[in-house]
């Protein structure tokens, strides 16, 4: 999807990550929202989610016909698993989100308990088509008080946009400066997945104190920061195979992890704590 040379391998010593977030999509299973459906998925992913509860998630959907708009609402039960270490999976009749905050530490664990999910699913939960393979990956920092424009050297111009130049004056505030871009490129052989376009959103910006953004963060935020929100994705049906779906997990991180490096300016590498790894 990029034009980016692959990446050195690096670390973090104060990562903005906030959120990696794996998800697989698949054709209704109603036996996921029981009891006795979800056992087995449990029991296979003891290891690593010790820990289950159940959720209900209320579905409203709105129906517009001649007598005027009509809703109408639906319980779901989900279960989420997690573990004493920040790990989180939600599994729905036709959802599974896999999900870490700022505890994650390399890709080959998230690589390695994604594999296990979908194994999981699929020996245990009785799924046998993907519908939907995303990765995503939210990076969000806060800016110090200290220094109200420290965010403007920490990423490249292309990302910080023209509200970070001298085209605004002094005494003007940015009160937000948030830009989404959607991508689609054609398949390739690399991905080796469902014959569709390989699909991005990225999101990138300012973002005032006290803010609310729905599917990126919980809650509201303290401080303003910087949004560095990258999701790729491929929508179209393929094999609910552990082995295949984690290596086309493996070419999103891939793509995710060039732009992100590419994102990062000097200023940036040196606020994050940059080290290359030999």
């Amino acid at each position: 999807m990029f034009d980016l040379e692959p990446v050195t391998r690096y670390r973090l010593q104060r990562p903005p990550l906030v959120q990696a977030l794996g998800q697989v999509r698949y054709p209704v299973r109603a036996r996921l929202q029981t009891l006795e459906g979800i056992a087995p998925v449990q029991d296979e992913l003891a290891e690593v989610f010790p820990y289950m509860e159940q959720q209900n998630v209320q579905q409203v959907s709105l129906t517009i016909g001649q007598g005027g708009p009509s809703s109408k609402s639906q319980i779901t039960q989900t279960w989420r698993f997690t573990d004493d270490n920040g790990w989180s999976l939600d599994v729905g009749p036709d959802t599974a989100n896999l999900a870490i905050g700022p505890e994650y530490g390399n890709f080959k664990e998230f690589e390695s308990r994604f594999r296990s999910v979908v194994a999981a699913l699929a020996s245990n939960g009785g799924v046998n088509r993907c519908d939907r393979l995303g990765l995503r990956y939210v990076d969000f920092a806060p800016i110090p008080s200290a220094n109200e424009h420290a965010w403007k050297e920490w990423f490249r111009p292309e990302i910080t946009g023209w509200s970070a130049t001298n085209l605004i004056r002094g005494d003007t505030r940015t009160e937000t400066s948030l830009t989404q871009t959607q991508l689609a490129a054609s398949p390739t052989d690399e991905l080796a997945g469902p014959p569709v376009d390989i699909q991005a959103t990225i999101r990138h910006g300012f973002v005032p104190a006290n803010a609310m953004m729905p599917g990126v963060l919980p809650g509201q935020i303290d401080s303003p920061a910087f949004l560095l929100d990258v999701d790729l994705f491929v929508d179209g049906h393929q094999p609910f195979d552990a082995t295949e779906l984690t290596r086309q997990i493996g070419v999103l991180h891939d793509q995710i992890d060039r732009f992100f490096r590419w994102a990062l300016a000097p200023g940036g590498e040196e606020y994050f704590g940059l080290e290359e790894i030999t």
